[in-house]
């Protein structure tokens, strides 16, 4: 049983807590008798405005409500009481009984309209399913609250497996997420960091594990600052996807700025902290299938294609704190970014060398 449950199963279990709200003081002391001797816990008020300010203060089940009182009619009573609480019972009492006053009661909130006179039998049994439709309600309450705690976490959870949009898309489709993509362009942004394994040669597996967590939230803020998609951690390297699965008509720019930040905010981190890394950066912007991969057991959302290889190389093609961008990416950004033409390479994979650009600052 989870905690919300056992904290109010309690409530539901003890003893009915029932409010009588009559101005006949004649009435109420006989229904008050009744029901203490039915084993109920009993409050009284006399008018509207003593009923609200016992409803406010005490935890009910159930209230018997007279229509017609001085000060507050029993139907502006239910009205103020349903604005704030629509779980504790209700039934309205009165001596008239016009099928009007019915319906409007039954509109305002009650649970129930009971006569006057009305004969011991009916009002006991009354006062049962009235108290039986509280009951359920608040225990609907208490499993809806369980549901929503549940489901908190599991987006928690999701979250810190997955990109946001993801996770996003996942919950708010009816199905299971089934295998197969779609081709899109996209741009792909690939780390990873210099000279981590004679970092990892040094020092202990926790204080590597320390050092390489610090440099990735680093690297994580920067790419989800420009609504970049965190793909998947590959050691000390990572891949982003942008314009996927949200469509980003700028996606190469944003790709650009968060290579940016990344290196810049390394670079500041390094003046402060030892041992500190480098980061190498490749961008490649086209044409990529981009879904579910894997198998209907365990799959993975990714891109795949020849755009993914290419960022990649082009990131083995980088140096310490540099960022390398493709012809295809250099082309979607603005006038104003500061590109330098490294000439043509090969790279693996690749038959012709490629043009890179150093991507040096954007404007």
């Amino acid at each position: 049983m989870s905690n919300f449950t056992s904290e109010v199963q309690p409530i539901l279990n003890a003893l009915p807590r029932i409010l009588l709200v009559d101005d006949e003081p004649d009435t109420l002391q006989l229904i008050r008798k009744i029901l203490q001797a039915d084993g109920f816990v009993i409050f009284s008020a006399v008018n509207g405005l003593e009923a609200l300010a016992v409803a406010a203060r005490e935890e009910l089940d159930l209230i018997l409500l007279d229509v017609v009182m001085p000060k507050m009619d029993g139907l502006a009573v239910l009205k103020e009481l349903r604005k704030r609480d629509r779980e504790t019972g209700v039934i309205m009492v009165s001596a008239l009984s016009s099928e009007q006053l019915v319906v409007q009661a039954m509109l305002e909130g009650a649970d129930d309209f009971v006569s006057k006179p009305f004969t011991l039998k009916t009002i006991r049994v009354r006062i049962r399913q009235a108290l039986e439709k509280s009951r359920l309600r608040r225990e609907n309450r208490a499993l809806q609250q369980e549901l929503q705690i549940a489901h908190d976490k599991l987006r928690s959870l999701l979250n810190r497996y997955m990109a946001a949009p993801v996770v996003e898309r996942l919950l708010s489709e009816a199905a299971l997420p089934s295998l197969g993509g779609e081709r899109q362009v996209t741009t792909v942004l690939f780390l990873d960091f210099c000279d981590f394994s004679t970092l990892a040669h040094q020092f202990e597996p926790d204080q590597v594990l320390h050092i390489l967590n610090e440099h990735l939230a680093l690297v994580t803020n920067a790419i989800l600052e420009e609504d970049g998609t965190m793909d998947k951690f590959t050691g000390d390297g990572v891949m982003a996807l942008f314009n996927a699965p949200v469509p980003q008509p700028d996606h190469a720019l944003r790709a650009a700025r968060s290579a940016i930040k990344i290196r810049d905010r390394i670079v500041e981190w390094g003046k402060e902290h030892a041992p500190a890394l480098n980061v190498r950066i490749g961008i490649h912007t086209g044409e990529a299938v981009v879904g579910n991969i894997g198998t209907p057991e365990f799959m993975n959302y990714t891109a795949i294609g020849d755009t993914v290889n290419i960022a990649k190389r082009l990131q083995e093609e980088s140096v310490n704190n540099s960022v390398i961008v493709s012809e295809a990416t250099a082309a979607a950004l603005p006038a104003t970014a500061n590109l330098s033409l490294l000439g043509s390479r090969h790279v693996k994979g690749r038959r012709t060398p490629i043009p890179l650009y150093c991507l040096n600052h954007l404007a």
